[in-house]
């Protein structure tokens, strides 16, 4: 009868090596999310509030540790790659296959046993791929042309994108997932880091700027250089608000990045600074972490930023003198960015 079977066909056991697969996943998946839900009922009680996009995860995120013992990047040991001359090989017609990759330059006798870590300086550029355009040079060897990192014994960091950054997530690209999920990892696990920090101009400086004020446990110090503040809005003279603002495609690539406005929401700086979490650990070292450096594309925004900034009491400095310069790759904006940075490194 119906009954009888319905209790044979519960009774057989999966024999098929598939239908195997599909119960242990199962069973894996449980014991996975039972674990998930366990961990996050034990962050919860300690769990600052606030509404910071990755907050939930930022106790996940690199911190420094005494040890600086990277324990959980084992796996990735066998792919450990640097790039460490100079002297690269542009070819600007290259298409990036993945949303980001990166090369490195160390500084002259860097040793990976060193028990003292090296400070890492990550170059951000807005536009897609490593350098140059316009027969510029990329933001690395502009960096690197001035021995710097030698002489501070810093790791510098090149990143390249498939297409122009704002280092951020939406339904168009995934560039600040891959930087963190992917990218770093892989670099934290072949080289014998400590602090980061950020350099970019452009919408590049965006992306490196919001990343620091999100993730201030990750991160050590940005130097944003031309940060276009509103991305593709434009702004009614009224004060700060979301309300007042249009949109407008002034960056050419911020419609393709935020293709909502609501992508752009979690990554709005001008909003995230006035957090009160974000601006304790901001204000947590005896030197700001964030310096911004207008430029001749954005001065009036990044001006009343810097007012906003102000009046929020979130530490800052702003370096003066390049508000009629055209920022790019190179140029003498980076040797402020790098004496700015220097009191900041270990």
């Amino acid at each position: 009868d119906r009954a009888s079977t319905a209790r044979a066909m519960t009774s057989v056991r999966p024999q098929c090596a598939l239908s195997r697969l599909i119960v242990d996943a199962r069973a894996t998946k449980r014991r996975a999310s039972s674990s998930s839900r366990a961990a996050a009922a034990d962050g919860a009680a300690d769990a600052t509030t606030t509404y910071v996009p990755g907050n939930a995860t930022l106790r996940e995120a690199h911190e420094y540790g005494a040890e600086h013992e990277y324990s959980s990047f084992d796996a990735l040991q066998p792919h450990r790659v640097h790039f460490p001359n100079a002297n690269y090989d542009y070819d600007v017609k290259t298409k990036v296959a993945t949303p980001a990759r990166y090369r490195v330059k160390l500084p002259k006798g860097y040793d990976g046993n060193r028990k003292e870590p090296y400070d890492a300086l990550i170059c951000v550029p807005g536009e897609a791929g490593f350098g140059p355009r316009e027969g510029k040079v990329s933001l690395t060897s502009s960096v690197a042309k001035k021995k710097w990192n030698d002489a501070k014994d810093v790791i510098l960091v090149e990143l390249a994108f498939n297409t122009p950054t704002w280092l951020n997530d939406s339904a168009s690209m995934n560039h600040e997932s891959y930087l963190l999920k992917v990218v770093l990892p892989h670099f934290l696990a072949a080289h014998n880091v400590g602090k980061m920090s950020l350099l970019g101009f452009g919408s590049g400086a965006y992306g490196a700027l919001s990343l620091l004020m999100r993730r201030p446990t990750a991160f050590h110090a940005v130097i944003a250089a031309d940060v276009p503040i509103l991305g593709g809005f434009k702004m009614i003279e009224r004060a700060w608000g979301r309300e007042d603002l249009e949109r407008e495609a002034n960056w050419g690539s911020w419609n393709e990045a935020f293709p909502q406005d609501d992508d752009w929401t979690p990554y709005d700086v001008t909003t995230i600074a006035r957090d009160a979490w974000v601006r304790d650990h901001l204000n947590a070292t005896e030197l700001s972490r964030i310096a911004l450096i207008p430029g001749s594309k954005t001065a009036n925004e990044l001006g009343d930023f810097a007012r906003q900034l102000e009046a929020a009491g979130v530490a800052h400095d702003v370096i003066e003198g390049f508000e009629s310069v055209d920022i790019h790759h190179e140029g003498e904006w980076i040797d402020a960015a790098l004496g700015w940075l220097a009191p900041r490194l270990a």
